[in-house]
């Protein structure tokens, strides 16, 4: 199977004007922010309401969620390429039920129609993670058992020929996403046109829906360079995907237009890349704060007052172990940044621009000229090479 790694044509380049889109995947931490309105962002498997935490009343979004909007979007705009491929998917048989995995990856397809029946498992372990994006990134484990065959006496055994199986973990995982507000839930009432086939539903009685009136949410992520290279055979997460990986974050949160998901809006996206092997600050997710004394009455982004000063005084006493900052943010993100000192030799915003609120952007370019880090506004949403 020929590899697509010395494809130079991707418009995200290297400080220097090299390429640097093909090497090896980047040690990173991810801080992903967007915000919905009117609709349920993720709901739960029994009755389909928004998730809540009872305790603190902020709502919660698995990560699984994040992981689907990114593999719809690769599946729609990259899936045809040979490399971009997404395993974890939902594909229908000819009777309308969902296919299972040994479909899904062929396993059960004979090698002269494209399949990997007969191959080991070493084989096919290589061949999907080199085809499949979301392997790559997220990692698989799986086991597809052997066929059961009829002794002589009539007891079962096993048929000859290796399992294919395998563990590959995910260098790129994501914690559960909260809401900065507490929520409010709605229950909504519509009128059926067309009656189900639920026990006493017809046309014209009323069906119900839960949603939110306003939810902030954030995500942390990690990418784990380490893992990523554990074992050596495998066909590398490159610096190509990731990018892939995060356009698919910013303009597929956008893009999901279902009834229950329709006005979800991409906020803030921050990648920090990291020069020590070993970088890590962690609890992104808890640096930036909602400061408004009701935020439970929050029905818009505007309405939110959104402090920042936490992280920007994390990135300032990290700042020696980054290497590089990539972001996307949307020009609504207004906020406060009222930075902590942590030494007198720091170099920070000015006392006297505390208290005013300004574009994200403007905060993040002022932070990174006052201390020299390399940062690239908006270039994760270039779209990557698309390699047929």
């Amino acid at each position: 199977m020929t590899s697509d790694r010395n494809d130079k044509s991707s418009p995200i380049n290297s400080p220097n004007g090299q390429n640097k889109d093909n090497d090896d995947a980047e040690r990173s931490e991810f801080l992903f922010i967007y915000d919905t309105r009117m609709a349920n962002p993720n709901g739960d498997p029994d009755e389909n309401r928004p998730r809540i935490d009872p305790y603190s009343g902020r709502n919660l979004v698995t990560e699984y969620r994040l992981k689907r909007t990114i593999r719809d979007y690769i599946k729609n705009h990259y899936g045809n390429n040979k490399n971009d491929k997404i395993l974890i998917r939902e594909d229908l048989n000819a009777d309308g039920t969902r296919q299972k995995f040994e479909q899904l990856a062929k396993l059960d397809i004979d090698q002269t129609q494209g399949g990997r029946k007969g191959k080991n498992a070493i084989e096919v372990r290589k061949e999907l993670v080199e085809e499949h994006i979301d392997v790559r990134l997220f990692g698989l484990m799986f086991l597809y058992a052997k066929k059961k065959r009829k002794s002589g006496n009539g007891d079962t055994e096993s048929a000859r020929g290796e399992t294919p199986q395998f563990k590959k973990l995910g260098p790129v995982q994501f914690a559960i996403g909260q809401s900065l507000n507490k929520v409010q839930e709605m229950l909504i009432r519509n009128t059926r046109v067309v009656p189900t086939l639920e026990r006493g539903a017809r046309s014209g009685t009323f069906g119900e829906k839960s949603i939110l009136k306003y939810s902030l949410i954030v995500f942390h992520g990690f990418l784990n360079q380490l893992t990523a290279k554990l074992n050596i055979d495998d066909y590398p997460l490159t610096e190509n995907d990731v990018n892939k990986m995060m356009l698919a974050m910013w303009h597929g949160t956008n893009e999901l237009n279902t009834s229950s998901k329709f006005g979800q809006v991409s906020r803030f996206l921050l990648r920090i890349i990291y020069s020590d092997p070993h970088g890590y600050i962690g609890d992104l997710d808890q640096k930036v704060i909602l400061t408004n004394s009701n935020d439970e009455n929050i029905a818009n982004l505007s309405e939110a007052d959104i402090d920042v000063g936490k992280l920007i005084s994390t990135l300032t006493a990290h700042r020696k172990i980054i290497k590089k900052i990539q972001y996307a943010c949307n020009d609504s993100m207004i906020v406060r940044s009222d930075e902590q000192k942590d030494s007198e030799n720091d170099k920070i915003i000015e006392n006297r621009k505390m208290q005013q609120k300004r574009s994200l952007r403007e905060v993040l370019t002022e932070w990174s000229t006052s201390n020299e880090i390399n940062i690239q506004c908006d270039d994760i949403l270039c779209p990557p090479q698309t390699n047929q």
